[in-house]
Order: structure tokens, then sequence, then C-alpha cells
């Protein structure tokens, strides 16, 4: 799918990953106009900014998120439904969506994919009204995702992610649940976790979903029954190799529409962004809703 690239406007969270997209951001203007493309920059001042920033700007336009996922969460939200394209160059601790894109995680190699890449319509989802674009994530995930914003800032994301999960170890609960997916019979479940990807990331490098498509029209979904803190333990190097899903106690399923009813509320999270704790989640994906720059020749996270 072909896109004009005569304007790229550039959403940048000054920030992110230290603010190193700031020190960049002469390079950045220098390399895209050097390829033709007009460059109209953006600054987020706040959480929420960044959204209502793309929420202004006409279809048909070359959106940027210049941040983590954060700032593509925001501007994911923009986009779906519309006719906009995103584009990312990573600046942030974790950038887990552009692992599921094939980006990788290096700025020259995403301005290269901004310039040149191929426009690709994948899926986004919805929970309870807030649309998404990498995961969602219900108990013990979303307490990690929460706790990561106390943890020292040299750790660096992933680091970050491991103090977070091991300061939870020492107080988690596993949570009563149902879960219904999509036309399934109902699942009881007492579970630490119950997750809902569209990529195969979080945390950095936890492959918690491996095999997820980006435009298969399904969430990957991940629960394990009641854990004790020792089989957390041998899990974490599993989760970080992808191998988990072998696990007796980890269950695995695709669907278009998953119900997580629980029996009291619960902290949970969209890509990272903590939700209203609630006891009811419903989610459903939203098929071919958003367009994205990825590269031509994609090995993973999307079908070819």
């Amino acid at each position: 799918m072909a896109i004009q690239r005569r304007v790229a406007h550039l959403v940048l969270n000054p920030v992110a990953g230290k603010g190193r997209a700031v020190i960049r951001r002469k390079d950045i203007s220098a390399y895209l106009q050097g390829q033709g493309i007009e460059v109209a920059w953006h600054i987020t001042e706040s959480p929420g900014h960044a959204e209502r920033i793309v929420s202004r700007l006409p279809d048909d336009t070359l959106i940027v998120a210049v941040g983590g996922d954060g700032t593509v969460h925001e501007i994911a939200a923009a986009c779906v439904g519309t006719r906009r394209v995103m584009g990312i160059l990573p600046a942030g601790s974790g950038n887990d969506y552009i692992k599921a894109l094939g980006i990788g995680t290096t700025l020259e190699r995403a301005l290269e994919i901004i310039a040149r890449g191929k426009v690709r319509v994948v899926d986004a989802g919805e929970v309870n009204g807030v649309r998404f674009n990498n995961g969602l994530g219900i108990g013990f995930d979303a307490e990690v995702a929460a706790g990561v914003a106390d943890a020292p800032a040299y750790l660096g994301g992933f680091g970050r992610y491991l103090w977070s999960v091991g300061r939870l170890l020492w107080g988690f609960e596993c949570h009563k649940a149902r879960l219904k997916l999509g036309s399934r019979p109902e699942i009881t479940a007492e579970t630490i976790l119950v997750a809902a990807a569209l990529g195969t990331t979080y945390g950095a490098r936890f492959k918690l979903t491996p095999e997820s498509s980006l435009d298969d029209g399904a969430f990957d979904v991940v629960w394990s029954e009641g854990v004790s803190r020792m089989e957390i333990l041998r899990l974490i190097p599993a989760v970080l190799r992808g191998t988990h899903l072998t696990h007796p106690k980890i269950h695995f399923a695709r669907t278009a529409k998953i119900e997580v009813l629980l029996e009291a509320p619960t902290p949970a999270h969209v890509d990272g962004e903590m939700l209203p704790q609630t006891r009811n989640f419903r989610a459903q994906v939203l098929p071919n809703s958003l367009r994205v720059l990825a590269p031509h020749n994609l090995r993973s996270g999307i079908r070819q």
C-alpha cells in the first residue's frame, strides 16, 4: 500500500528514554529532509497529549511516534479507524510494539522504514472502550507494569521490569476469575494473570505470546492456574525464551473476543498504561483497523 510522504508529523515525548530523542532531533530532521520529506514537530506536554495532537490532524497524514510504548499507544488510539498512517522512531525503554512490527530498536533502521517502508494494515484491540495496539494484561502483569514507575531509572527498561517482578513476588495473590473466550464454554480459574495480546513481547524482553500475529483477527490469550512463588521464579526464564506455553499450569487460546469476570476489582493495563480497576473486562479485536509503516521483508509479527 502506497503513502504520500511529503510531510511527516513527528510527535515527540521529550522525557522518553531519558530525553534521547531530543538529543537526536536535528539528526532526525536532517535525514528525513534529505529524503524529500518535510518535517513538522509536535512536542507532548502531559499524558494524553499525543492522542489529542493526532486527533486534530487530517486523515491521510503520516504520524511518527518519537517515544516509547506509551507514546505509541496514544498515537495508535487516535489512528485506529482512520486513514492516518503511524510510523515509529523508538526512544523509550521497552519498545515492545516495534518488535512485533519487525522494525528493530535502532533509530537508523527505523528512519529508513519511515522513508521507504511499506504501509501494512493490522489489528487493534479495545477493552471497556479503551483502544490498544499491543496487549491487555490483568492481574500480576498489570501490577508489574504499575511498579515499573517506581523502579530506579538507571536499571533501564528490562531491568526496571525485573525489579518490579522481584518486589511483587513477596506479596502477590491469585485472582478468582471466569473467562469467556468467544463462543466457548466458560472457564473458571484461580489465576495470577490473564493476558490478551496482539504483539509478541511485554516488558522489553518477555515473550509472553511469541507466536502472536498483528493481522490474524485474534488475540493470543494466556492465563495461569494458581502458582507458587517458586513456580513463578522458574517460569520467568521460560517466558524470556518464549517456551512457557508448554508448562502444565499455563493455558493458551486464540479468540477475537474475551470477557474476564473477577471476584474483586483487579489491576489491569493496556500497552503498559494502567486502566481503572474493575471486576469486568470485555475486550475485542478491531480487525484491519490500524495502518502502520513496517519493513518490506517482514520476518514475523505480520503475515505476508
